[in-house]
């Protein structure tokens, strides 16, 4: 008796017809993902301005800006007191118990 063949599904045809993600593409998700979970990991002590996130991270201050920009914009991170003329971001709760 053989095993009932999978339904074919619309995305796996796509993929099939025009072949897997470039490589380029996925080296470059990995590296943003590498990137938030290093600002995760940083954030976790408590609220960090760009600098010290950047310097805990072991990012640039410009990768970690934009990193954390679009953590915000969905929500990973919220700013939470200014220190000076930088802002300090803090992990959202949600983000904090994952």
């Amino acid at each position: 008796m053989t095993a009932p063949e999978k339904p074919r599904t619309k995305m796996l045809e796509l993929k099939e017809r025009r072949g897997g993600a470039p490589k380029t593409l996925l080296d470059a998700v990995r590296e943003q993902n590498a990137a938030k979970a290093a600002i995760r990991r940083a954030l976790a002590a408590g609220p960090l301005t760009v600098p010290e996130v950047a310097a805990a991270a072991g990012l640039s201050t410009r990768e970690t800006l934009w990193t954390l920009t679009a953590m915000r914009k969905y929500g990973a991170v919220v700013e939470d007191t200014q220190a000076g003329s930088y802002m300090r971001y803090a992990l959202t709760t949600r983000e904090a118990r994952a």
